[in-house]
């Protein structure tokens, strides 16, 4: 085969079988019962079948009827799609059975063009959760965060559900404090960051931005030219102000009030650290009147996390790789 194009029909390399063009509707697993293997190899066969049945529907779409191949890398993109869109994973070829019993109720066809809907419903979301975020975003210097958002900027205009649903056409640098999981992809990856970067951006809204920029500065002087999220040391500080009998919103942390916490966690067994952390962080949320679950949840993780490096700083007698001391 040419190698610059690909024959669906003879796609079989992946696993399609020579049926892929044959109607799948009604169509069930042949093994007993009985045989679990037999059943998992006809459940991937019969899910394969369907999803040959939709590529070759979509390569039909995408070249207007015009052709049945196309390039070797739009073919992989169009695979990589309906595998998103009707939750299919690449590397687990294992169907769940959920998707068995609705491809064999409604046909491949069927439960592709309702998966579609769905990924269609999250793009219409987008531009409200930008908005939201562009909105809610404080006055910090950071040229990633603001390229980002400015990348996301009219990204269901160019997003492209049924062909391209698992690709995201936007650069997004600006990491956040707890990363979207790869797993995600297209709409929903785009969605879960800007949700995660809502409550970013809404946490630091709580604090004085003057006082934000000094403890950023600090971190770096330069802060607002790296690459660094600006949610991650301003929290932190906020759980050391609580550990320290500090002022939260003040975000002020000392020699003496650093001398404090490691006085207070000085000692404790890993979980029992964790949890401490995991305290002094419902007590900020509950401090700064934070009652989104959702948020209160993410600031929690976060104290969490800082458990192996506070036991770390523990250790070397200092806590500044920690809290950010500044003044």
């Amino acid at each position: 085969m040419d190698n610059e194009a690909r024959q669906v029909a003879g796609a079989r390399g992946a696993g399609a079988p020579p049926e892929a063009g044959e109607r799948t509707h009604g169509l069930g697993p042949t093994a007993s019962a009985g045989d679990e293997h037999a059943h998992a190899a006809s459940s991937v066969e019969y899910v394969q079948l369907a999803l040959w049945q939709v590529l070759a529907k979509q390569v039909a779409l995408y070249t207007m009827g015009e052709s049945s191949s196309l390039p070797e890398y739009d073919a992989h993109r169009l695979l990589a799609s309906a595998c998103f869109v009707m939750g299919i994973d690449p590397d687990d070829p294992r169907p769940g059975a959920a998707l068995v019993r609705q491809i064999a109720d409604e046909g491949p066809e069927a439960v592709f063009e309702r998966a579609v809907a769905r990924v269609e419903r999250e793009a219409a979301r987008t531009e409200a959760l930008w908005r939201d975020v562009c909105l809610g975003t404080p006055l910090l210097e950071s040229i990633a965060l603001k390229d980002t958002l400015e990348s996301l900027r009219g990204f269901p205009s160019r997003y492209v559900p049924r062909f391209f649903a698992h690709e995201v056409p936007a650069d997004i640098d600006y990491p956040l404090a707890q990363p979207v999981p790869e797993s995600l992809q297209g709409v929903d990856y785009v969605n879960a960051y800007l949700e995660r970067l809502l409550i970013e951006n809404r946490f630091l809204q709580q604090f004085d931005v003057a006082r934000c920029r000094r403890l950023l500065r600090a971190v770096h002087p330069q802060y607002g030219e790296l690459i660094l999220n600006l949610f991650e040391p301003v929290a932190a500080n906020a759980v050391g102000c609580v550990l320290a009998g500090c002022d939260v919103r003040g975000l002020q942390l000392d020699e003496a009030g650093c001398a404090r916490i490691a006085e207070g966690l000085a000692g404790s067994a890993p979980h029992a650290l964790a949890r401490k952390l995991e305290d002094a962080a419902d007590a900020v949320c509950a401090e700064l009147a934070v009652d989104d679950g959702a948020a209160r949840a993410y600031v929690r993780r976060l104290a969490g996390q800082l458990a192996p490096r506070v036991a770390t700083a523990l250790r070397c007698r200092s806590l500044e790789g920690v809290f950010v001391r500044w003044s």
